[in-house]
């Protein structure tokens, strides 16, 4: 008897103890449901805020457009985060965290894109023309000191009575509208009250001027290229005599 009953006892104490396990999971299913519940009910007090609790047809439309706008709103976030950090990358501000750029990696493009940036700037700022401008002895001096610090200021220097001046006159419209970023400009000798020796020996002539100073001369250029030279040879001389630049 005192055997049957001891396994009688081991039986129950088993059978008790996976019971109380069974018990322990349904308990915890339980409170895993209550808890995903409850998690539910927070999500939806986050994403609507405060509102009528609805049920049925009207319940499931709010819900979705809550579910909508919640969407919407972790889009414009992540919008937002790009654009912040697209305006510091193009006013070359480091960013705060590695995930938004590495610029240890992107030294050459950073390099490239300022020189680029430094360029357009520059290209703004510098005025252009495309005309004649045909000078008095009044204006100038004022046309060249007044100038663009930056602008190449070139005075064709001439006399109607020469024919080699009349011929390289005609080109110079043409000129003005190839180096737009020159100012063209022209001058009789004696208005500009050049000497006769210099009318007779040095006409006709080019000189280029830089921020108010003389930046190069080509003299007579009748020596160089004749009284009646093609176009481009006349530009040909000017950019070897750095009268006008290379395009």
């Amino acid at each position: 008897v005192s055997t049957q009953s001891t396994g009688s006892s081991g039986i129950n104490a088993e059978y008790g103890e996976e019971e109380e396990e069974r018990v322990d999971d349904d308990n915890f299913e339980v409170e895993k449901s209550k808890q995903a519940q409850a998690d539910k009910i927070s999500e939806r007090a986050y994403l609507d805020g405060p509102r009528a609790h609805n049920t049925g047809i009207k319940g499931v439309k709010e819900d979705a457009r809550a579910y909508r706008r919640y969407i919407l709103e972790k889009e414009q976030e992540k919008f937002d985060d790009l654009a912040k950090a697209a305006a510091r990358f193009a006013l070359n501000e480091a960013p705060k965290s590695d995930d938004e750029f590495d610029l240890d990696e992107d030294e050459e493009f950073m390099a490239t894109y300022r020189a680029k940036r430094m360029m357009e700037m520059k290209e703004k700022a510098t005025p252009t023309f495309g005309g004649i401008r045909e000078l008095t002895e009044k204006d100038y001096c004022d046309t060249i000191d007044n100038a663009y610090s930056t602008t190449d200021v070139v005075v064709y220097i001439y006399e109607d009575h020469i024919a080699a001046c009349k011929r390289y006159k005609e080109y110079l419209p043409r000129i003005a509208q190839e180096f737009p970023k020159c100012m063209i400009c022209c001058i009789r000798a004696s208005r500009a009250r050049m000497s006769a020796n210099f009318i007779q020996r040095g006409l006709p002539c080019f000189i280029a001027y830089r921020g108010g100073d003389v930046k190069k001369a080509w003299v007579n250029i009748r020596d160089t290229i004749g009284d009646d030279a093609e176009y481009d040879v006349l530009v040909e001389g000017m950019q070897d005599n750095s009268v006008l630049p290379y395009n």
